[in-house]
Order: structure tokens, then C-alpha cells, then sequence
């Protein structure tokens, strides 16, 4: 709910701003997301503490689970910065972001992929 009228109050604070200084209203969604991201980091040390208990009681794959982990953290930091990118008007660069996320994604699992594939190939 806090983060649901934060996030109303900044469009229209946004908006406000916009017809008398248009430049502005960029520096106003910026913060609005700084401080949405900033509340939103408090849950995400609990998520990583979860993540933590788990890797500590896992006795098969511990060498996958990192892996997982950063995907995880390159998807969202690659859809927030495009995400700002595209709010900013700077849909191209947006995009390419998006693009440079999906390609270390792909590079960041490739070992999950081989060990996938040599697994396969012993069974066969």
C-alpha cells in the first residue's frame, strides 16, 4: 500500500511539475523510483536471507544455485534500467539494455546448460 500511493503520488507530482517545468518532471519520477526501490531493497535482504537458509540446506546442485541467483539479479536490474531508460524517452537505448540482459543471461547459464547436456549424454 505504501509503495502503491508513493508510486500515484510521484505521477502526479510528475504531472504537476510538467506543466510548468517539463524538464523537472524526469528528476521527479527518478526520485519517486529511488525511493520505491529503496523500500522494495528492505524485502530483497529478507529474500536473500531466505536464499541463504536454503543454499545452506541443500545437498545436491550448490554449484547451480549462484548461477540462479545471478540471473535473477541481471533480469531485474536489466528491466529497471530499461524500464527508466524508456521512461526517460530513450526507448532504443532502453531496448538495448534489455537485449544486453537476455545475452548475460544466456552466458551466465551456460554451465547449467553443459552440465544439462552431459547429463543427457550419460544417460544415453
Amino acid at each position: 500500500m505504501k509503495i502503491a500511493a508513493i508510486a500515484i503520488g510521484g505521477v502526479i507530482m510528475a504531472s504537476i511539475v510538467k506543466h510548468f517545468k517539463p524538464e523537472l518532471s524526469l528528476y521527479v519520477a527518478l526520485a519517486t523510483v529511488m525511493v520505491i526501490f529503496l523500500m522494495a531493497l528492505d524485502k530483497l535482504t529478507a529474500v536473500f536471507q531466505f536464499l541463504e537458509n536454503v543454499y545452506g540446506q541443500m545437498t545436491y546442485g550448490k554449484d547451480f544455485f549462484p548461477i540462479i541467483v545471478k540471473v535473477l539479479v541481471v533480469a531485474y536490474l536489466a528491466d529497471f534500467t530499461s524500464q527508466l531508460c524508456k521512461d526517460a524517452g530513450e526507448g532504443a537505448i532502453g531496448s538495448k539494455v534489455e537485449l544486453a540482459g537476455k545475452i548475460i543471461i544466456f552466458y551466465l547459464s551456460m554451465p547449467i546448460l553443459f552440465a544439462i547436456l552431459e547429463l543427457i549424454n550419460s544417460i544415453l
